[in-house]
């Protein structure tokens, strides 16, 4: 709900490739330069087609450095110098380790595997250097990378967007305003969850998804592009009874188990809900959700037409990871 008070649904974050000299016969004379523009999405597939679109410039090698700048990560990694060596190792298929070589093969790529020698160390600035833009890579929509993190509960996803927001405190804000209810209604010390420090109230919770849905309304979206729906999308609803066409998030810690959506009812239309339990014994937890669940829609009546608030135009079972379509050259 925050990122969307802040960017489009179609909003894409960019990150900027780029040289600090000539590229002769293949060899790039000075430092390749990765500017982050804060996408928390950049993972094994985008980074080969990056290494593809690289070699298509026709740089086979890099003499100097690879220089990271800016809000850059990969593969769900933060730290500098994890993150140098990862965009490092999958430029160059020639260094793949067993995971990065798997990750080619699942993604069905037909892409020839990248080779970009970088013969220099991982540098990371706090600003980038005078550079020749050669790249502009574009991520994903956003719409569609929240719909991943909710699918799979990605809480590094979830982490970054907040940062890059400005923090827990600043989500916490848009979001109580978007859903027209009090901060006090909203608790976080961080932007996954994680942690009982965290508390939304059942009223906050339902307010934001009905907030949600209005939002997207001036769209060609719903909540159910944005949230995984039962008997679709498997991640968390894997093995869940979850009545079917409903749109929900999980929630997990230790302890807890939470669960908030919507779910379409014949009589009642749309029926947004939150549930919360504090006990050990998480399975069963979730199996008396689903019952409870299950119950009302026996009691209101399965929907015979499918709400327009639960139809779905994005397609989150293949998201398109590694498009060349979203890499650009700049000149």
């Amino acid at each position: 709900m925050a990122a969307l008070q802040t960017w489009s649904v179609n909003h894409q974050f960019e990150t900027i490739i780029g040289a600090t000299g000539p590229i002769e016969n293949g060899v790039l004379q000075g430092d390749l330069v990765i500017v982050g523009g804060g996408n928390p999405f950049f993972v094994w597939e985008e980074a080969f087609s990056l290494g593809y679109a690289l070699n298509q410039l026709g740089i086979r090698q890099v003499r100097g450095n690879l220089t990271i700048a800016g809000n850059f990560s990969m593969n769900y990694e933060s730290e500098p110098q994890l993150v140098g060596n990862l965009l490092r190792q999958s430029l160059d298929s020639r260094l793949w380790e067993s995971e990065a070589a798997t990750q080619y093969v699942r993604s069905g790529s037909r892409l020839p595997k990248p080779q970009v020698q970088i013969l220099g160390s991982v540098q990371y600035v706090t600003s980038p250097p005078n550079l020749q833009p050669l790249i502009r890579h574009r991520s994903l929509s956003l719409a569609e990378i929240i719909k991943q993190m909710n699918i799979y509960s990605n809480n590094p996803i979830s982490e970054m967007l907040a940062e890059t927001l400005g923090g827990a405190e600043m989500v916490r804000r848009l979001a109580a305003e978007a859903a027209g209810v009090s901060v006090d209604e909203i608790r976080l010390i961080n932007g996954s969850g994680l942690g009982h420090e965290n508390q939304i109230s059942p009223r906050a919770s339902v307010a934001m998804f009905i907030a949600l849905d209005r939002h997207l309304r001036d769209t060609d979206l719903t909540v159910a592009d944005l949230l995984p729906v039962a008997g679709r999308d498997l991640g968390t609803l894997e093995y869940r009874r979850i009545p079917p066409h409903s749109a929900v998030k999980t929630g997990t810690l230790f302890d807890v188990s939470a669960l908030a959506g919507a779910i379409p009812t014949r009589d009642r239309g749309v029926v947004w809900f939150a549930i919360i339990n504090r006990a050990t014994g998480l399975d069963a937890l979730r199996d008396d959700q689903d019952w409870l669940l299950q119950q009302l829609v026996n009691y209101w009546g399965a929907s015979d037409v499918l709400p327009i608030t639960l139809t779905n135009n994005l397609d989150g079972t293949r998201p398109a990871l590694g498009d060349l379509a979203r890499i650009d050259r700049v000149n």
